[in-house]
């Protein structure tokens, strides 16, 4: 059984930074889920945001962006948020 890996934030980097990435990624992939109204909005922070964008990258081009965020094994889905 292969072992299944999210791409997240890391809680240590900079709001900045995350917020950059998050307004790159949502124009590569589908970002609705943590739109107003999606079933990832909340939290409404920089970071939870951030988490599903890098994922969502990361599901689609297989790279995760290690100056910001981390690989972890450890599914991040949460109440009615599925991360992929």
């Amino acid at each position: 059984k292969q072992l299944v890996k999210w791409c997240i934030a890391q809680p240590s980097a900079p709001q900045d930074k995350l917020q950059g990435f998050i307004d790159y990624a949502c124009g590569v992939v589908d970002c609705s889920a943590i739109q107003p109204g999606g079933s990832c909005y909340y939290p409404t922070i920089v970071v939870s945001h951030a988490d599903y964008a890098l994922n969502m990258l990361y599901r689609v081009k297989g790279s995760c962006n290690l100056y910001i965020a981390k690989i972890v094994t450890d599914n991040p889905s949460y109440g009615s948020c599925n991360y992929p």
